[in-house]
């Protein structure tokens, strides 16, 4: 189906090939256009319809929006990078033209913006590199518009030292508690005590916010103490870092507090909808945001608490349970990223002395 835009003065029509690639044209009216767009469409009915010349990146970004980004649980925030981009000078070049240093050209100038008075990190840059290249590499394997993936061999910024989030007290989280209304509010009425809910149950469980708000009846295992995430699309993991195939699903052990905001969540479970919390990821953003700035807990984010739920039920359970616990495939996460080592407490743990008094030499 075609569609119609105006820019500036102008009309431009666009029909979309059977191979993917577009054809347009540009009038003085709306009337014009629309007359062009329908002879188009006609010619495409009958196989007629004259190949684009090339795609562009901006077409390429959007291709790769409707049949990958959109199905994943990062749909949201996908879609405003695309969207972004599409606004870049590479949008409008040739795809089959872009270079290697076309894309360190990108770079450079993406290190180059700030965020909030606060320059680009290379982390970002680099993320946003992988969605990039998952769009080429799209283009090359699955639509074989190309033949090289021009972000193989970018010049790519240094990652830098990685974040470690601080801690919560057990002020802060009474804060948040107060914040998202769950403290005067245990039968959950609004939708921001429900983020509450969410919240103290992520620190229990180290659950990600798509798998809460995935959650139905059917997978809460109250008499096992367990909750089952099933890898469901969107909301799994699909595999590990090495390439293998490892199974998204698991079973999650829960605390006897993470029972009781369960209970909670269920009994309060809006009528006439399959999953439990009943909000979704927009709406859960949106009020934990608001909720966090009123408590004062400025910088910590609400994937944070997986990092605080990792932390604290690590002394408990061996590092492979603890591991699949929380959903981490690789080990070598909970070190990096998602464990805050804390010397005083190991050192609470430990023996008086570690070896006897009178051990021979």
């Amino acid at each position: 189906m075609a569609w119609i835009t105006q820019r500036g003065k102008a009309w431009r029509a666009v029909v979309r090939a059977h191979d993917g690639t577009r054809v347009n044209s540009t009038h003085d009216t709306q009337s014009q256009a629309e007359q062009w767009a329908e002879k188009e469409e006609r010619k495409k009915a009958l196989g007629r319809l004259k190949k684009a010349r090339g795609v562009t990146v901006s077409e390429l970004f959007e291709a790769y929006q409707d049949a990958v980004t959109s199905k994943r649980d990062t749909a949201k925030w996908d879609k405003l990078r695309l969207d972004k981009w599409r606004l870049d000078p590479i949008a409008e070049r040739p795809l089959a033209g872009i270079l290697t240093h076309d894309i360190n050209d990108w770079i450079a100038r993406r290190c180059k913006d700030v965020y909030r008075g606060k320059r680009i990190t290379g982390s970002t840059v680099n993320r946003e590199v992988n969605l990039m290249s998952g769009a080429f590499e799209y283009a090359r394997k699955d639509r074989q518009w190309i033949t090289v993936n021009p972000c193989h061999g970018a010049c790519r910024p240094e990652k830098g030292k990685a974040r470690e989030p601080r801690l919560l007290t057990a002020e802060q989280i009474e804060a948040i508690c107060i914040s998202t209304g769950y403290a005067r509010d245990p039968k959950l009425r609004t939708l921001t005590a429900r983020v509450g809910a969410c919240f103290l149950l992520a620190l229990e469980t180290g659950m990600r916010s798509g798998e809460m708000l995935r959650m139905r009846p059917v997978d809460y295992w109250r008499d096992e103490q367990t909750l089952h995430v099933a890898a469901i699309d969107p909301g799994g993991r699909k595999s590990g870092k090495s390439g293998r195939s490892i199974d998204a699903s698991r079973n999650v052990p829960l605390t006897g507090h993470a029972i009781e905001l369960l209970d909670q969540l269920l009994a309060a479970m809006p009528p006439g909808q399959p999953y439990i919390v009943g909000i979704d990821d927009s709406q859960r953003d949106a009020l934990w945001r608001k909720a966090r700035n009123q408590a004062g807990v400025a910088g910590f984010t609400f994937h944070d608490s997986k990092h605080e739920a990792a932390t604290r039920l690590a002394p408990h359970i061996d590092v492979l349970a603890l591991a699949h616990a929380i959903g981490v495939k690789d080990v070598r996460l909970l070190r990096g990223m998602y464990y805050n080592s804390d010397a005083s407490l190991t050192a609470a743990l430990l023996p008086r002395q570690s070896t006897a008094a009178n051990e021979p030499r």
